[in-house]
């Protein structure tokens, strides 16, 4: 009765039918039906990526534990996770301002591009994100990993900056990060009083 469907009168109950379905009330629930749907897609996505990041960071383990168990030693110039690679000319002149507690690092690359990387892209890169992937270590140096290593040394002579950094937002022509984002600053904060500068020159490569 409530919804319309009969009504009673006395003893009488009269049958007045199913309410009809506007258009307008169907566009709405569409509306709200597509939203849902792209909220989905985006964690779906989401998840996808956590998933290879995941798969990554496993086999580069296991790629290190089956280098340490050939040779024996732990090799000394290695990265450590989590990292920030900038990739820029090497004709460019970069800026580099280090707070002297070194949780705030800015580079000014005046308006040379530059490219930035972290570190779940590079290891997708070098395949590590790939369970099919043989990560076993090549012995003349070539393979997946160490291909895309030379190549981002060479493409277009590029040089490669690396820092371990977390948090921050590039802009046009230069790049602010803070490390470990403490409370009350934001990757956008100005420098810190007592900066230490460095102007990295450009290099030459045979």
């Amino acid at each position: 009765m409530a919804m319309d469907i009969i009504s009673k009168e006395k003893k009488e109950i009269q049958w007045r039918g199913l309410p009809s379905t506007e258009i307008d009330d169907i566009e709405p629930l569409k509306a709200e039906h597509m939203q849902v749907r792209a909220r989905i897609e985006k964690k779906a996505a989401y998840l996808k990526e956590l998933e290879e990041q995941i798969v990554g960071i496993q086999n580069l383990i296991e790629r290190n534990e089956r280098l340490f168990q050939d040779t024996g030693t732990i090799p000394g110039n290695g990265v450590a996770l989590p990292f920030l690679l900038i990739q820029t000319r090497p004709q460019a002149t970069v800026e580099v301002e280090i707070s002297e507690d070194m949780q705030l690092v800015h580079f000014d690359f005046n308006s040379t591009p530059f490219e930035l990387h972290d570190d779940a892209y590079v290891l997708k890169a070098m395949k590590f994100d790939n369970n099919a992937t043989q990560l076993s270590p090549d012995p003349s140096g070539h393979g997946p990993q160490s291909d895309y290593l030379n190549l981002m040394e060479e493409e277009n002579g590029s040089s490669i900056y690396q820092r371990q950094l977390q948090c921050g937002s590039p802009s046009t022509s230069s790049a602010q990060y803070q490390v470990g984002c403490p409370p009350g600053r934001g990757p956008s904060s100005l420098p810190l009083p007592g900066i230490l500068k460095a102007r990295v020159k450009p290099e030459t490569y045979s």
